[in-house]
């Protein structure tokens, strides 16, 4: 974890009392904290940083990281680094998934928040036009190689073809990014480490179907994105999942009540300030569709339609 992420973060126990955390340093290279922990004075939680890796979950979110399955597994590894990736290194197959998201990034001497950044393109793409940026996820497996990517400037990694069999894939990065000033981190998208108001730009791309209480986690960014100067890029394919989240927390897709309408009406009549969720309400400057593969092996691929708005202050 690069020290200067440390300016920015807050207890996730203690979110309202906005509670810094105490860096203590065992081993560091330059900026970047390879062994230590992160203390709270407030109620005493420690969080540990091993590998570069900083940790900072809140009690109720730990058991994530013993997972060996889902987004801590290997193939999962491969197929996120396949999506993220694959136009760098030409695969006929390849989606402008990325290119068409970060394409509404503007020059900002702010910061910015990636939340759900999985193993790092959009949060590579943010630093080329802001002056900080932090990723975050709740898998370490991703955040672990988010970090080595920006370390090593280029991606090198084995990609599933069947089974075992794999074969090597790799390619230099784009000499834009800023890997000096961008870092990751495995925190809780429901529970973000940060004070309020100290992002310029936030991003939750394909994550709000993922987590357990959409309306908190759209609250949670309102908490950080900055009142003014701001922008919420925001896309997904609103594929509700009953094993993910009570139907009753739908944000659409439902028959009565807020769940009635379809997903990106839904979220653009949030942003406009329907029940102060965002507050101040965002202006839309822009909404579609963007088209978005997971690849899992050779033959077994998911195809997105990933509908995506975005809204600044």
């Amino acid at each position: 974890m690069k020290k200067w992420v440390t300016e920015k973060l807050i207890c996730p126990e203690c979110l309202a009392k906005e509670i810094p955390l105490d860096l203590t340093i065992a081993e560091a290279h330059d900026d970047d904290v390879i062994e230590g922990e992160l203390t709270c004075d407030s109620c005493s939680r420690s969080y540990p940083i091993r590998k570069g890796v900083a940790v900072i979950l809140p009690e109720a979110s730990m058991s994530v990281l013993s997972e060996t399955t889902g987004y801590n597994s290997k193939n999962m590894l491969s197929s996120y680094l396949w999506s993220h990736f694959c136009d760098f290194f030409n695969d006929p197959a390849a989606t402008d998934a990325y290119r068409t998201w970060s394409s509404f990034f503007k020059q900002s001497d702010g910061d910015a928040l990636d939340i759900g950044c999985s193993v790092g393109r959009l949060s590579l793409e943010l630093s080329k036009t802001h002056s900080r940026v932090i990723g975050i996820d709740t898998s370490i497996s991703f955040i672990e190689k988010a970090r080595e990517l920006a370390s090593k400037k280029s991606l090198e990694f084995d990609l599933i073809i069947e089974g075992f069999i794999t074969e090597k894939r790799a390619c230099a990065f784009d000499t834009d990014f800023n890997y000096d000033h961008v870092d990751f981190i495995v925190a809780d998208a429901l529970a973000l480490p940060f004070p309020g108001r100290v992002f310029s730009t936030v991003t939750s791309i394909n994550l709000l179907e993922k987590v357990a209480s959409p309306i908190k986690h759209l609250i949670d960014i309102n908490r950080v994105l900055k009142e003014k100067k701001s922008m919420f890029v925001f896309s997904d394919p609103f594929s509700w999942d009953e094993s993910v989240s009570d139907p009753d927390h739908w944000l659409s897709g439902g028959t009565n009540g807020n769940g009635s309408f379809r997903g990106i009406e839904s979220i653009g009549r949030y942003l406009s300030g329907k029940d102060e969720i965002f507050n101040p309400p965002l202006e839309i400057l822009e909404k579609g569709n963007v088209p978005w593969k997971i690849r899992k092996t050779a033959n077994l691929w998911e195809h997105i339609n990933s509908q995506f708005i975005v809204g600044i202050r």
